[in-house]
């Protein structure tokens, strides 16, 4: 006599159970890549952007040779809601700042390049405020991203960038 022995096999049901898994799987991991790619570019370019203070201050030393006064007048002062500021521009890349309008350079960042818009004013109250008197110029700067994108005409809306603020100081 012999002995019945089932298929020690799968059944159709948890076939399809565990295919039906693995794709909802796969769907979620292929959805969250989107975002946290985003995600990283938006940190790198926030990284970037922190390391433009040192392009800026060489940038603003190389306008400053004509006299801190005379730059001290280009920056316009500290008003709300801020808007325009002493504009530069800067690289994606962060190791250039280049003037958009006061003393432009003769090889300037090509529009394409312009990543990053940096706006500087001057402080309107003590202890900051300028005046001749004084031995150095501090200004409130912000920068903000993505200002031209390649092959944009046109500048980003600044409703639709990043931005990040910070002081700097120069001295005669």
């Amino acid at each position: 006599m012999k002995l019945f022995r089932a298929n020690p096999g799968f059944t159709l049901l948890e076939v399809i159970i565990a295919v039906g898994l693995f794709v909802s799987a796969v769907s979620v991991i292929i959805a969250l890549i989107a975002g946290l790619t985003r995600q990283g570019t938006d940190s790198n370019d926030a990284l970037a952007a922190q390391r433009l203070p040192e392009p800026l201050k060489v940038e603003l030393a190389r306008l400053a040779l004509t006299g801190l006064d005379g730059l001290a007048d280009r920056v316009p002062v500290m008003a709300m809601p801020l808007a325009g500021g002493l504009a530069f521009a800067a690289s994606r890349d962060s190791v250039r700042v280049d003037s958009l309008e006061f003393l432009a350079v003769a090889d300037p960042i090509p529009a394409d390049e312009q990543y990053y818009l940096v706006e500087c004013w001057k402080f309107p109250t003590e202890p900051l405020r300028f005046d001749g008197q004084k031995a150095f110029l501090a200004l409130y700067v912000r920068v903000s991203w993505p200002f031209r994108l390649p092959g944009a005409g046109a500048a980003t809306a600044p409703a639709d960038r990043s931005q990040f603020t910070f002081t700097l100081s120069l001295n005669r």
